[in-house]
């Protein structure tokens, strides 16, 4: 079975309003150190889907750019999705309430009762049981 290169387009624009295409990059990270060394005065660059001509992301100088697109897109989608996860979740458990002297009570007595579990150890004759 042959392994698929992904393939990228990418728009570099540089301070003076110019454009520049690359149409064949594979690797994102070697095209942005490339851009560094041969046109450093670029501002970024905008990365497309060769195949669908989808826009996928935009780079600057400087930040992280990632050698191909489609892991550190999954990345930023588990770390958007974790963080709603979080925002959405109740707060009504917070530290503070969590031994509150109401809660604790209704948890732990109901009617004058210890409402607790209790586990049975067998007795054991002729020894010493620990």
């Amino acid at each position: 079975m042959e392994h698929k290169t992904k393939m990228y387009a990418c728009f570099v624009f540089f301070p003076d309003g110019s454009v520049k295409r690359w149409k064949y990059v594979t690797n994102l990270a070697t095209f942005g150190a490339f851009l560094s060394k041969s046109h450093p005065t670029w501002k970024y660059f905008n990365v497309y889907d060769k195949g669908t001509k989808a826009y996928l992301k935009r780079f600057y100088p400087g930040h992280l750019i990632p050698k191909v697109l489609a892991a550190f897109l999954f990345a930023l989608a588990c770390l958007k999705a974790q963080s709603k996860t979080f925002n959405n979740l109740p707060l009504s458990h917070t530290y503070e309430n969590t031994f509150n002297k109401t809660t604790f009570n209704k948890a732990t007595f109901i009617n004058g009762f210890n409402n607790s579990a209790t586990i049975p150890t067998p007795e054991v004759k002729g020894g010493v049981s620990c």
